[in-house]
């Protein structure tokens, strides 16, 4: 006991000893290795712009596969529409389908129908319009570099796509899904968004 109490007093009078700034100095030291590293604001506002960059051009790939999609569909529905009407007027002039003339003409009919009201060719094209305003947003990103990049710039390309999206018509959620899936995919993370039933895959173009 005596040797510690020795070894304490000691150790005190040759801390009285240290001139002051040295201990100030080691005290600092001390408390900087101990404190955890703050980012700086810069650091966390050069992050959130460049996360904000990356989600609006996610999006925009989104929005180009849909509307690729759509357009794709409703050009098949076109070209089915007018084939089965031109080969069914066509056979009204054929012998074999004499008996059947009223189901014939029928069956032109509501295809004609089916073509006004739906209007395969306006939705065709209105759907090709949007996935280039779509692709034009992701030039637009892809051509300002990192360093450049600003939350001014960011905020445009956010507003750019909500006008996007406003000038769309309501999307098909199990479609919207799909597309969602196909670019999580080609980004490298293909278990983002998981994989719809069949069934629902197979009318995604039709119903959500």
């Amino acid at each position: 006991m005596a040797g510690e109490a020795l070894s304490i007093s000691v150790h005190h009078r040759l801390l009285l000893h240290v001139p002051n700034k040295a201990l100030s100095a080691t005290m600092a030291h001390m408390m900087t290795a101990e404190m955890p590293e703050v980012p700086s604001t810069e650091d966390a506002q050069t992050d959130a712009i460049w996360g904000h960059r990356c989600g609006v051009l996610h999006k925009a790939w989104v929005q180009v596969r849909y509307h690729r999609h759509r357009q794709r569909f409703f050009d098949l529905a076109d070209k089915i529409t007018k084939s089965l009407t031109v080969l069914l007027g066509a056979s009204l002039m054929g012998q074999w389908l004499k008996d059947y003339l009223p189901y014939v003409a029928s069956a032109i009919s509501a295809l004609g129908l089916l073509a006004l009201v739906f209007g395969y060719s306006d939705r065709k094209q209105a759907h090709k319009e949007l996935a280039e305003q779509a692709a034009a947003l992701i030039d637009a990103i892809e051509q300002v570099p990192a360093r450049e990049l600003t939350a001014g710039k960011t905020s445009s390309w956010g507003a750019s796509y909500a006008r996007l999206c406003a000038k769309a018509p309501p999307p098909l959620r199990t479609l919207t899904l799909m597309c969602e899936r196909e670019q999580a995919t080609a980004d490298g993370h293909p278990d983002h968004i998981p994989l719809q039933p069949w069934r629902k895959r197979v009318m995604a173009d039709i119903c959500s």
